[in-house]
């Protein structure tokens, strides 16, 4: 059994060791913001070493902005306190991601939880940035022998794959942003936030979790994902995000070529990547994805023509039992 993390550990980790036990003085906010514009793995403790960086430097302020003689109406030190209290319970919010929070009263006084959609920082995409970009799509979602009831469920658990297979794959979920599309959804991944185990391993994630889901669920429960993923610019414009980048992730998605392979093989799913993720982000990486099990296909959408490279995880080991 490995030893619990300490509070000095978690300050290595996160790439502030040089404040530990700065100063609660002016000279301590030039370090604040050069060392806590790069921040690193989040542990248990990054909550408090935050809150403790947050009270240092705004302490610093105010004691300066006052030195002439103003009052406060806390002591300095209770200041802090309760700036230490009030930063960590937002950066815990922040890093719990999409995790169900206490949010609200339900029927008969009880509590119901609230997915948080989005996180804080999509204002960062208020100009044009590389991103990676993933969609999904729930198969054949609005057909006939499916219900309300049924979509319903069916699209909350779509987001609670999409959170688990994430995770697991080494892209934080809670770093990420994504919209809802009805019966699918896009997850942009941040700049500086690696997108490569979008092509794999996240793919044989996701489809194992859907493996799973069908395995207990009845007919009309048991569903079929596709998938698309690119590497483009992409923009949010206060209501969504939009890029012709974003146009041809769901051209992909919605490729003729993607739909008839995952209806002949009987998939639980289907991923189909464009060239520049296939050349750039496939081809450069084997020990995570084979190159060779992705097909080259070219299709017609609205008028125009696409290239892209479709792939059936699971698929091997199917031919191989």
């Amino acid at each position: 059994m490995s030893a619990p993390a300490t509070l000095d550990d978690d300050i290595h980790l996160a790439n502030l060791a040089e404040l530990a036990g700065a100063p609660d003085g002016l000279d301590a906010l030039d370090e604040f913001s050069a060392a806590f514009t790069d921040v690193g793995a989040i542990g248990p403790h990054a909550a408090d070493i935050v809150g403790h960086l947050v009270g240092v430097a705004v302490t610093a302020i105010l004691r300066e902005c006052f030195a002439s003689g103003g009052r406060l109406p806390l002591e300095l030190g209770d200041l802090a306190g309760q700036l230490d209290t009030a930063v960590i319970r937002a950066w815990r919010d922040l890093t719990d991601g999409a995790r169900p929070q206490p949010d609200a009263a339900g029927p008969g006084g009880g509590r119901v939880t609230v997915l948080r959609t989005l996180p804080a920082g999509r204002s960062a995409l208020t100009e044009a940035q590389l991103c990676t970009l993933f969609a999904v799509d729930i198969a054949g979602f609005t057909r006939p022998d499916r219900d309300d009831d049924i979509r319903r469920y069916l699209h909350e658990h779509l987001y609670g794959m999409l959170q688990k297979a994430f995770d697991a794959s080494g892209i934080p979920w809670a770093a990420c942003w994504h919209e809802d599309r009805g019966d699918g959804a896009l997850v942009v991944v941040p700049p500086g936030v690696s997108g490569l185990g979008l092509a794999g391993p996240l793919p044989e994630r996701l489809r194992g979790l859907v493996r799973r889901h069908n395995h207990v669920a009845r007919d009309a429960a048991r569903i079929q994902l596709r998938a698309a993923t690119h590497f483009g610019v992409v923009e949010y414009d206060g209501h969504g995000f939009v890029g012709s980048d974003v146009n041809l992730l769901f051209r992909l998605l919605d490729a003729p070529p993607l739909k008839r392979a995952l209806a002949a093989s009987g998939a639980d799913l289907a991923l189909i990547v464009s060239d520049h993720v296939y050349r750039g982000f496939v081809c450069h990486h084997p020990s995570l994805i084979s190159p060779e099990t992705f097909k080259a296909v070219r299709f017609r959408v609205k008028q125009a023509q696409f290239h892209g490279w479709t792939h059936l995880p699971g698929a091997d080991a199917v031919r191989s039992q």
